[in-house]
């Protein structure tokens, strides 16, 4: 069973939105989390700030890492910022900056996508002051693809770490995206990377494999999951998921699970179990979290809503049919979660009531 316990405000703030918090704690027993900003949530604008809690109730923002009061003016968008402890007690934060040069980050009418670069800052301060970016490459033919970051950064051993990415087509490519879930290794704790692994790819075309959000299971499996779309269409097939038993090197066939939520972060839980937080976006919309024993079948009869979008699903009606377009306009998403010291799960998403979008944080109990 699942219960609310607490909850409140990462950021809330008039005059600009808050997009995709992710929070970590730090070994001194705060919190650290880092989210974008910007007037839309795939505008040019796009910054990163980073906030901090003693105790993961409240919080203070303590601004923009690039130097200045907001967004950088490097000619650089930069979105989905994700801060993490290594080794040596520094963080590493990683993030995709896309290219602005005027018009949107996603055109609808050629589907093409700005250029991306995946990046890697670096703190020595716990936070306080952040490396320039680091550029993670990726072998691909430039004029075929673009790549951008999905999930999260594993540090599957002291020093191997996977860095999952998803990919797109590039302005200027003719024809349909060639889409497939991958991600890139570093065998020196993200000094280097270069080994390429592909996790999901429908060779037909008509099956994306977006967000893959993965996590590391007690028995050392990774374990992710997709937001599953059908290309094209406004139609999403159940998430699916796949697991790896070799540190990333090879994967099992995607298989569906019984939930249908868009982004959808898995959460290992001490007992063995996985709980889920996912967009859930069919009527009434919100954000859901349900528990699994077996990695594919979750309790639905228990799921919890966490956030009940109401009439603020959405912001606003697209002038362009492209599914992509539409998502552009949504408003709320990208959750996650982190199991507490005490067993509760700590979630965060961004979403938006009153007009207003912003980050929250979500505490729950699991018992039984």
């Amino acid at each position: 069973m699942l219960t609310i316990v607490d909850q409140g405000y990462i950021s809330h703030q008039l005059g600009r939105g808050a997009y995709m918090p992710f929070v970590t704690p730090l070994p001194d027993g705060t919190f650290i989390a880092s989210q974008h900003v910007g007037a839309g949530l795939g505008t040019p604008d796009n910054y990163i700030e980073v906030l901090r809690s003693v105790d993961g109730r409240t919080w203070i923002n303590q601004g923009s890492i690039h130097g200045g009061q907001g967004s950088p003016e490097d000619g650089w968008a930069y979105r989905a910022p994700q801060i993490r402890v290594v080794p040596g007690g520094r963080l590493v934060m990683s993030a995709t900056r896309f290219q602005v040069g005027g018009g949107p980050l996603f055109d609808p009418d050629s589907e093409a996508l700005q250029r991306p670069e995946m990046l890697l800052f670096w703190s020595e301060d716990l936070g306080h002051t952040w490396s320039a970016p680091q550029v993670v490459p990726v072998d691909l033919p430039p004029e075929r693809y673009t790549w951008n970051g999905a999930g999260s950064l594993l540090q599957l051993s002291p020093q191997r770490w996977m860095y999952p990415l998803e990919t797109w087509k590039p302005e200027g490519y003719q024809g349909p995206p060639d889409q497939k879930a991958m991600a890139v290794f570093s065998a020196d704790q993200g000094q280097h990377w270069g080994e390429l692994t592909t996790i999901a790819d429908d060779h037909t075309g008509k099956v994306l494999w977006w967000d893959q959000m993965c996590c590391l299971l007690p028995d050392g499996r990774i374990y992710t999951l997709f937001w599953t779309h059908q290309y094209g269409t406004s139609e999403d097939l159940n998430n699916h998921w796949a697991v790896s038993a070799d540190q990333g090197r090879t994967w099992s066939v995607p298989r569906p699970t019984n939930l249908r939520g868009q982004v959808c972060t898995p959460i290992p839980l001490a007992d063995g179990r996985v709980a889920a937080i996912h967009n859930f976006r069919r009527e009434p919309q919100g954000i859901h979290v349900a528990i699994s024993e077996d990695l594919e079948h979750y309790d639905l009869t228990r799921e919890m809503v966490v956030f009940d979008a109401g009439a603020e699903a959405t912001l606003g009606k697209p002038k362009h049919e492209n599914f992509l377009a539409e998502h552009l306009l949504i408003a709320f998403g990208k959750p996650g979660g982190i199991l507490l010291d005490n067993g509760d799960l700590l979630t965060y998403f961004w979403c938006t009531a009153g007009g207003v979008t912003h980050t929250r944080w979500v505490r729950l109990r699991v018992e039984g």
